[in-house]
């Protein structure tokens, strides 16, 4: 699989609009790699703002941290979001750079991905503050994320991603360039 189709079918919520972001894992590809393509996307795609931040971890695999711009700075301002993030450290002026980078520390120092990192995922505040305060047990439905609260409304936005998922993979097996699905931007894929 190409990091194209890896990005296609991991990322292709937040590429095309429908989440604010996506994290996934290339380490079947070299740093240099991964770094070179962020780099050529980041050209292509920031002008729909769609972003792409490689977190190169202290053993030296790399997470991808794609991110639409608009959607992700609206979602970390919620209220409920807001007090999550300020309870871990984060500054509630900064900007969503200075964020994202305090994330990648976060992610970074600790052997367990933190728990806010939901909220940048666009997991509802309320199952973010769920999963915190039940440990990871005790909830509803398990899927994208573990479910504190609307089960109906989890499983509806489950099956969009998957369905999202799938489709960027076939449009960029097929040939597509990867930023043409940013110009989906949330329609029908």
């Amino acid at each position: 699989m190409s990091i194209e189709q890896l990005l296609a079918y991991h990322c292709g919520p937040a590429l095309t609009g429908l989440k604010p972001s996506n994290l996934v894992s290339c380490t079947k590809y070299s740093t240099r790699d991964v770094i070179e393509k962020n780099i050529l996307l980041n050209k292509s795609c920031n002008t729909y703002g769609v972003y792409f931040h490689p977190i190169v971890r202290p053993k030296g695999s790399v997470l991808i941290f794609v991110y639409n711009k608009p959607l992700l700075e609206q979602t970390l301002k919620n209220p409920k979001a807001m007090k999550i993030l300020d309870k871990e450290g984060y500054t509630p002026e900064s900007s969503l750079e200075d964020k994202i980078k305090f994330l990648e520390k976060r992610i970074n120092s600790s052997p367990d991905f933190p728990h806010e990192i939901g909220l940048f995922l666009g997991y509802p505040a309320s199952d973010v503050a769920g999963f915190i305060k039940n440990k990871g047990e005790n909830y509803k439905l398990c899927g994208y994320w573990k479910v504190y609260g609307n089960k109906r409304k989890a499983r509806r936005l489950f099956r969009r991603y998957n369905r999202c998922r799938k489709d960027c993979l076939f449009l960029v097996t097929g040939g597509r360039p990867l930023e043409t699905l940013c110009l989906l931007n949330n329609k029908a894929v």
